[in-house]
């Protein structure tokens, strides 16, 4: 089944589609049985396959639980309307200032080409009718018209007598006919006749051109000054949102999202999910929202939380007259059977005093897998800072790292340490570099 609607009212826009259905698998429980097979243009030959059912051995049976399935799905979106308007400035009134000043000048030019284009129109029409007219006299009298005839002709078997066509040509031309005679056509035998008849053409000739008198009259149309208008209003933007939904024996889906329109811009995401496998659950959330009090701040938060995958992201921008100042934290978590592992980041930044960025980055893992007879467990930590002013400029660097575990039942570790930095003013230059490492495999160093 499938539904659309849509409408537009004077508050708001709106659309919804709606689809629903059902399907029936009880097909995949019919055991198959395939014989043994060659395969073409070769020696190898396939297994026998007995009784082989595919809703129990491919495991659909524990995933989608019955074979009886249906699923609803529904989308919305909607546009709420803003009633408040933005005023654009546009000085139009120099455009009419300038309209007014120069419209008699517009009136003179347009009557002189009036005058003149119906004048060459009449002087053209009247010189094309004196030169047709002298030609059509001067062939008429140097020659005689001429006539062209078919002659009868008897239709046999339907015993048809018809009589000779006669065309009467002009006497200046062989193209346009003058008369027309038809011919008669008799049935013998029977006495019915159809008599002839005789169709004369008009003459051809150009008529006398006569100029309505309106024409001479006419003009542009009178322009008056309206009050100027030096705004154009545009509406604001309004509201948006959007809602989807899908259901089905296995999950359960609902995503929202609105971009919203009030003292501040705001937009917002959620989506999450149900479902009978835990792995499938999840919770994705976003907001981001711009502030236009004391100059102009951005704030964006995201998270996301699931059985394997955990994180979270946030954001802060912040523009004023007098300063710049930034943050971002980031951080993610993974769960997966043969693997752990946390990561975090930090960053930040302002023009306060002075123009200082940090930064940090801080991975922890723990790798361990049976089937591979392998394991890693370590971190990793990074820092840096600048600063900067026009009397100086300085970098710091730190990386710190450490790891220990195993392949194929070998053990082995190790760590690395690593400092710079780096000092620059008007006096000179300073740096400095520290890198330390080092490694250990059992059994080997």
């Amino acid at each position: 089944n499938q539904h659309f609607s849509a409408g537009n009212s004077e508050n708001s826009i709106e659309a919804h589609v709606g689809i629903n259905g059902e399907a029936n698998l009880d097909f995949l429980n019919i055991p198959l049985t395939i014989p043994e097979m060659t395969l073409p243009y070769t020696t190898l030959t396939t297994p026998p396959l007995k009784d082989f059912s595919l809703w129990e051995k491919t495991g659909l049976k524990e995933f989608l639980k019955t074979t009886k399935q249906s699923f609803d799905l529904s989308i919305k979106a909607q546009y709420k309307k803003n009633k408040d308007k933005h005023s654009i400035a546009t000085p139009l009134g120099v455009f009419y200032k300038f309209i007014s000043q120069h419209v008699n000048s517009f009136n003179r030019r347009w009557e002189k080409v009036r005058d003149s284009a119906l004048d060459f129109l009449t002087s053209s029409y009247n010189e094309t009718k004196i030169k047709f007219d002298t030609y059509r006299a001067e062939k008429s009298l140097n020659k005689f018209p001429r006539t062209f005839q078919i002659p009868g002709y008897t239709i046999p078997v339907v015993n048809i007598e018809v009589s000779p066509l006669t065309v009467e040509m002009l006497a200046f031309g062989h193209v346009i006919p003058e008369a027309i005679s038809t011919p008669n056509v008799t049935v013998l035998g029977s006495g019915s006749y159809v008599p002839s008849y005789t169709l004369v053409l008009p003459s051809l000739e150009l008529p006398t051109l006569h100029i309505p008198w309106n024409l001479h009259k006419l003009s542009l149309p009178d322009f008056k000054e309206l009050s100027a208008v030096n705004n154009i209003f545009i509406p604001a933007m309004g509201n948006i949102t959007y809602d989807f939904s899908f259901k089905s024996s296995v999950i359960t889906l609902n995503t929202n999202a609105g971009l919203y329109n009030q003292s501040d811009i705001v937009a917002h995401f959620l989506s999450s999910s149900s479902s009978t496998i835990d792995a499938l659950q999840y919770k994705l959330e976003g907001t981001s929202s711009l502030t236009r009090k004391r100059g102009l701040k951005l704030a964006t938060a995201l998270s996301l939380s699931n059985e394997l995958v955990e994180g979270s992201h946030d954001s802060t921008i912040s523009l004023t007259k007098k300063n710049m100042e930034a943050s971002m934290t980031t951080t993610a978590k993974v769960q997966i059977p043969i693997l752990r592992m946390n990561f975090k980041q930090e960053l930040s930044g302002n023009t306060k005093s002075k123009p200082t960025v940090s930064s940090s980055v801080q991975l922890k893992y723990d790798f361990n897998s049976t089937a591979l007879f392998s394991t890693a467990k370590g971190a990793v930590d990074h820092k840096f800072s600048l600063e900067s002013l026009t009397s100086y400029f300085s970098i710091e660097s730190s990386t710190k790292g450490g790891i220990k575990g195993s392949v194929l039942s070998q053990g082995y570790s190790g760590t690395i340490t690593s400092e710079a930095n780096t000092y620059l003013n008007s006096k000179g230059t300073r740096s400095s570099v520290k890198l330390q490492g080092a490694s250990k495999v059992d059994h080997i160093w």
